[in-house]
């Protein structure tokens, strides 16, 4: 039997749904990214998944019980209900707070991973330490504030046994949330300590600091909670006084497991902001920040012109994984393509010359700077190259 969604039952299955769908669209992106882009699944991309499941559970419950009374008063719900919603209640708790932990070690985990100073390791230990401790005192004390603990909901219906003071809960609940608050602060102002001393802009370190510190977010709603944490101890209308303790413990684990998993997504966002930039367009005249576009090869060609102008050129550094760079530099004679695509330039005696040969063996001969027409030829006529071509390919790996 169950009773329809009513009073504010319908605000906490809505909340509910919400943030479970944030967090698994957030969670599945991250998964996607570490495996598939970054190739390098983590512990702490182990406990957001676990936290992620146990999250899953915690809103199935909380949805259930909205259909059995819970948001709404006792006066107005069948007495038999009473105790289902109860016990509905009874099984969020325990599946939040051990979210909740998991969640905490997977932000200290990230964090570890950058983290190069002794302090700074000390700092994150002892702070998800204390965390965890403290998380699993919580979890026991819910767990066994009714020995045996179905009296949490039977005492209704004429069950025996027996529970502590709720006062005793109450105040438990302020301390664990004061060191919640308290270590979402430190993990979030602590990303601004560790990337200022990183090779990177000042840009780009606001950034990432600013992407690390979003698990500080899931404070405000630990916030909001504590004035509400006093109903708790309000026996007599349980399921509608909870109500808004129940509103803000699934806002806290949302909001922090999908700020914790955007701070994982900057790698795939590189990813399709490179490609999107590299399949700009089609002409070999026009491209990306003024290069030449990619062929279909995935090679990135440069021409100088034949004016005989000195030009500099370069290597492109926005190019994606496994792409190829592919520098053609000529200046005068017949381009040819050989076998297997390589540069081949006949001179005006009709010789074949390979790109290959006396240009790249030549002693004075480096990547970035090269008078052609100091190169001799094979045969030794000198200034067999007077306009020479030179064509070099480089393929460069970028790693994430």
């Amino acid at each position: 039997m169950t009773v329809p969604v009513a009073g504010r039952g319908p605000a906490v299955a809505g909340v509910a749904g919400f943030f479970v769908a944030l967090a698994t669209i957030t969670v599945v992106l991250r998964c996607y990214c570490r495996v598939i882009v970054v190739k390098q699944f983590g512990l702490d991309d182990w406990f957001t998944l676990i936290s992620w499941i146990l999250f899953v559970f915690y809103c199935t419950f909380s949805i259930a019980g909205t259909h059995h009374g819970t948001g709404q008063h006792v006066t107005d719900l069948p007495p038999a209900e009473v105790p289902i919603g109860l016990k509905w209640w009874w099984s969020c708790e325990p599946v939040y707070v051990l979210s909740n932990m998991s969640l905490k070690a997977s932000i200290g985990v990230m964090l570890l991973r950058i983290a190069v100073s002794r302090a700074h390791k000390v700092i994150i230990w002892t702070t998800v330490g204390i965390l965890e401790i403290c998380g699993l005192g919580y979890f026991l004390l819910f767990v066994m504030q009714c020995l045996p603990s179905e009296y949490f909901w039977t005492r209704f219906t004429g069950g025996s046994g027996s529970c502590l003071n709720p006062s005793i809960v109450v105040d438990a609940t302020y301390a664990y949330s004061a060191v919640t608050c308290a270590t979402d602060w430190i993990l979030g102002l602590l990303p601004i300590s560790l990337v200022w001393d990183l090779q990177m802009t000042r840009r780009t370190k606001l950034m990432v600091a600013g992407i690390l510190a979003l698990g500080a977010i899931a404070s405000t709603a630990t916030i909001v909670r504590i004035p509400y944490v006093k109903d708790l101890s309000n026996q007599a209308d349980f399921l509608w006084a909870t109500v808004d303790v129940a509103i803000w413990s699934t806002a806290e684990t949302g909001i922090g497991l999908t700020a914790s998993s955007i701070a994982t997504l900057r790698p795939l966002l590189r990813m399709f902001s490179t490609g999107s930039k590299l399949s700009g367009g089609s002409s070999s005249q026009g491209g990306t920040n003024g290069w030449p576009a990619t062929g279909t090869n995935g090679y990135i060609r440069s021409r100088t012109p034949r004016t005989g102008a000195q030009e500099e050129f370069g290597l492109r550094n926005d190019v994606g994984k496994n792409r190829g760079v592919t520098t053609l530099v000529e200046a005068g004679g017949d381009v040819e393509r050989g076998q297997g695509g390589k540069g081949v330039r006949r001179s005006m005696s009709g010789h074949r010359r390979d790109s290959g040969g006396p240009l790249t063996s030549d002693p004075n001969w480096n990547s970035s700077e090269t008078k052609l027409t100091d190169i001799s030829s094979e045969d030794g006529h000198q200034g067999s190259w007077p306009t020479g071509i030179k064509t070099t390919t480089v393929t460069r790996t970028v790693v994430e």
